[in-house]
């Protein structure tokens, strides 16, 4: 029995040894970095990427089909509304105007003869009557005339149909013509030039396109066409300004606003099976831009929420502790259970460490928007007080009530 109690009295002398060495090292004060809680403006951005095009470009695609037997531009080159670009061989839609022109008199001629057949049946039919009307013809007689006036009316119709569709074809044939000369719809600069001479074009149908020859821009205006992740194309919005930066000219932004969001997804694998949905945003650059070349690679920042002068502390400071573990830290004066004991994640607050007196607090916070290094503060925190900021570590082991010394104190530049 004596054994037994020795036992047990030696178990509890090391319980309690054990419980005096926790609290001498909670007792230990950790090393942390503070930041001051203070009043900036704070911007919610949206990045994304993708490359510069006009915002107005004619793809001029060929409207006839045959070889290409003259290109007067070169890619580079500046036109102006009407100028000549290039000329498909026009031999087969010459002869098919000629062709349907002489078709076309041909038509008119049969009309004037169909038209002089028509005023003589008209002319026997009115004879026909007055010699019935004195007995010198028969009733079938005068029927017959009456029947060839009736066809001789039948026959102009046709006649003037005919001629009709003639001329009509006529019109189809130099139209096809004129598309063989190719001209400019509008002034700008030739940014593509796909053919040379000697090369077949090929008109489009329904299906198919046909061969763009060229494409026509006007430079003066720029827009940067970017895609933007599904989770954030919610937050982005026509008018909204943005920063274009283009890789060609690294040191130089460009001022931009937002002027179409898309509403149809762009789907792309983005490996192991899964789909990356994105849509496409276009932002009108406001600012010229240098001997720019379509198709340059840019990244876009849009602001999408600002919060002028409002509390902030840096992100990191912003951590995640366990209601309950916080209630038994209070309840045991800074000795009870770690973040990391929590049972029940769905009842996570968050918050920040307040240092007060060398000792760290925990502050349940409402955040805002999150800029790119600071959070807008809605409530919890007052101008100038010291929130724990670093090192990570510290962060995520700290508990209530714990004594720390400051490493170093940050005022970090505005954004």
């Amino acid at each position: 029995m004596k054994k037994v109690l020795i036992i047990g009295g030696g178990a509890i002398v090391i319980a309690v040894l054990v419980l005096l060495n926790l609290r001498s090292d909670r007792r230990s004060r950790t090393e942390v970095q503070v930041a001051e809680v203070e009043r900036r403006d704070v911007e919610k951005i949206v990045t994304a990427s993708g490359n510069i095009q006009p915002r107005r470009r004619v793809n001029v695609s060929a409207s006839a089909m045959g070889k290409v037997t003259r290109v007067a531009v070169e890619e580079g080159d500046t036109v102006a509304k009407g100028d000549f670009l290039l000329e498909i061989d026009p031999t087969a839609y010459a002869t098919s105007v000629e062709q349907l022109e002489a078709a076309a008199r041909g038509a008119a001629a049969s009309l004037e003869l169909e038209q002089a057949n028509l005023k003589k049946a008209e002319y026997d039919h009115a004879r026909a009557r007055e010699l019935r009307a004195k007995d010198f013809l028969s009733e079938d007689e005068l029927r017959d005339a009456a029947v060839a006036l009736d066809v001789a009316r039948a026959r102009v119709k046709t006649a003037i149909e005919q001629l009709s569709q003639t001329r009509a074809n006529l019109a189809k044939a130099r139209h096809e013509l004129s598309q063989v000369r190719i001209t400019a719809e509008m002034s700008g600069v030739i940014v593509a030039l796909n053919v040379e001479e000697g090369e077949s074009a090929i008109m489009g149908t329904l299906n198919n396109p046909g061969t763009v020859l060229l494409t026509v821009a006007d430079l003066a205006e720029m827009e940067a066409e970017v895609r933007v992740d599904e989770t954030e194309v919610v937050f982005v919005a026509p008018g909204q300004p943005a920063t274009v930066r283009l890789d060609a000219f690294p040191d130089t932004t460009f001022r931009g606003e937002v002027r179409e969001v898309g509403n149809s997804a762009l789907r792309a694998q983005a490996g192991m099976g899964q789909e990356s949905v994105d849509f496409e945003v276009v932002v009108t650059i406001r600012e010229t831009i240098p001997d720019i070349r379509p198709g340059l690679s840019a990244s876009v920042d849009i602001t999408v929420a600002e919060v002028k002068g409002a509390l902030a502390i840096p992100i990191q400071c912003l951590t995640v502790r366990d209601e309950r573990a916080l209630d038994r830290d209070a309840s045991a004066g800074g000795d009870g259970a770690a973040a990391s004991d929590s049972l029940d994640g769905d009842r996570d607050v968050e918050g920040v460490f307040v240092v007060e007196d060398g000792v760290a607090r925990f502050r349940r916070v409402s955040v805002g928007i999150a800029g790119e290094r600071h959070f807008a503060v809605a409530w919890g925190l007052e101008e100038g007080e010291q929130v724990v900021s670093g090192p990570f570590r510290a962060i995520a082991e700290l508990r209530d009530g714990d004594a720390v010394k400051v490493e170093k104190a940050r005022r970090e530049k505005k954004e």
